[in-house]
């Protein structure tokens, strides 16, 4: 069984998809997305990043929470996320998003990124209180470095709080540093791992390469962060060889992405991968050719030896 399947909401209120900025289209959407037996949604009281705040007040007017287990995370504040995390930034935080989803609790709260500024031994207590008052049912981190986890989860272990039994993550097929370090240790604490871009924010789909992004996310406000990551030679040769690899086998570049994450990856079943196409039509070809299965061997073998990705 490949891993569970979530879908993500950070396009939700986006102006740039004036077709997500409205609870009609969105409660559309998301009927399709409950049709294809996906009931876990992943948002943030951050996103989307042009408009603060949209996608948790569309899922709260669509009252996606009757139909879906929402997940969401911890607001940032500022560019740097250090304060963030604070007792009082958590509790409003975690407050303004269960009144705006309409939800009287999630069931995943995320600590969205690190934060520097505030000790680590008063962000595990906030989020035991958070899990103890019963605003989660679990809670997660995202993008901490390997050090921070670690210091994170014993402090837990001493103070007797709830550990983090997820770990929000990006991992796709030419961005794999997860595989050294992280993965090793969520193992050993049987912590799961849930992987955000898939599809690279869209490179893997290829067009960047090919020149043809209009109507895709390097037009809107993730792209710059994306085109930083991904937008190099080396990768675009990677993305080339990748195309010359399961083109005559009639794959595309992104069939071959999402299967090889699903079924070739580090992930387990108990793992989840985020989904975050904003057509109906993407996501469902996206859930078809998850369910294509494992790729064909000699694929397989090409795609490890491809050029990844180091961390911007």
């Amino acid at each position: 069984m490949p891993p569970t399947l979530f879908y993500g909401t950070a396009i939700f209120g986006t102006p740039t998809i004036p077709s997500l900025t409205e609870p009609e289209g969105v409660s559309k959407l998301l009927d399709s997305v409950h049709s294809l037996d996906i009931t876990e949604l992943d948002t943030a009281a951050r996103y989307p990043p042009d408009n603060t705040g949209g996608s948790e007040r569309l899922l709260g007017a669509t009252r996606a929470g009757s139909n879906f287990t929402i997940n969401t995370k911890v607001l940032i504040s500022g560019t740097s996320g250090d304060g963030s995390l604070s007792k009082d930034a958590v509790r409003a935080s975690v407050a303004n998003s269960l009144r705006t989803l309409g939800v009287s609790n999630v069931g995943i709260l995320y600590a969205h990124a690190p934060d520097n500024a505030t000790p680590l031994e008063e962000q595990a207590k906030d989020f035991n209180e958070q899990y103890e008052k019963g605003y989660c049912e679990r809670i997660g981190v995202s993008n901490f470095p390997l050090d921070m986890l670690e210091k994170f989860l014993k402090i837990c272990d001493e103070c007797n709080y709830i550990k983090p039994s997820v770990y929000q993550g990006e991992y796709n097929l030419i961005r794999r540093d997860p595989e050294e370090a992280i993965f090793p240790l969520l193992r050993r604490h049987k912590i799961h791992f849930v992987a955000y871009s898939p599809l690279g924010g869209g490179f893997l789909t290829g067009k960047l390469t090919a020149g043809n992004t209009e109507g895709t996310r390097f037009d809107g406000p993730l792209g710059q962060r994306f085109k930083a990551l991904y937008d190099k030679p080396e990768l675009h040769a990677s993305i080339n060889e990748l195309k010359r690899i399961t083109e005559p086998l009639g794959i595309s570049p992104t069939a071959a992405a999402l299967r090889w994450l699903a079924h070739h990856s580090e992930l387990r079943q108990e793992d989840g991968i985020i989904l975050g196409a904003s057509k109906i039509e993407q996501l469902r070809q996206n859930v078809k050719d998850i369910k294509q299965g494992p790729l064909p061997e000699s694929v397989v073998e090409a795609i490890r030896a491809i050029k990844v990705a180091t961390t911007a």
